[in-house]
């Protein structure tokens, strides 16, 4: 029998377009995947949505702002124990005169409990060693993490959905 697919997109969402930060937020330590760590900004994509709308729904619904598409840092593919998900990195910048706030979003879902702007992608490492899709992603596309090194399959890991 087969695993249901998730399909989801994660943010790296920018001040501004040029800038090297970008916000980082951290899991409640009851996440059942990765418990109080950093990663980026993400949801589960609705059936019919496009990612760049799923993009826009992460920083309404997780942060409190909004944000447009500015590119397309990757995908990846990983297996874990009762599903198996597709995940997109989208860089976004911050509309102007916004600021992101996890403590005022209204999620149904995942709601992070800290936030922070870095300029350090090694922020996310601790979260790629532990199979973060996201944080994967962004190292790989700042050149910081080869895809051989990404974590394809936690299945049969205790610690994942």
């Amino acid at each position: 029998m087969s695993k249901p697919i998730k399909y989801t997109v994660a943010v790296a969402l920018k001040p501004e377009p040029d800038s090297a930060q970008f916000l980082v937020v951290k899991r409640p330590d009851d996440d059942p995947d990765l418990a109080g760590n950093w990663g980026l900004p993400a949801v589960t994509m609705r059936a019919d949505e496009l990612p760049e709308d799923a993009a826009r729904r992460v920083c309404i619904e997780k942060l409190n702002c909004s944000a447009e598409p500015q590119r397309f840092l990757g995908a990846m593919f990983q297996t874990r124990n009762s599903y198996d998900i597709i995940l997109m990195d989208i860089e976004m910048v911050l509309a102007p005169d916004e600021r992101p706030s996890v403590a005022k979003a209204q999620t149904e879902n995942t709601a992070y409990i800290d936030q922070k702007w870095t300029n350090d992608p090694l922020d996310l490492l601790p979260s790629a060693k532990r199979g973060s899709c996201c944080s994967s992603i962004l190292l790989t596309d700042r050149g910081l993490l080869d895809r051989d090194g990404w974590v394809a399959s936690l299945e049969g890991h205790d610690a994942v959905g």
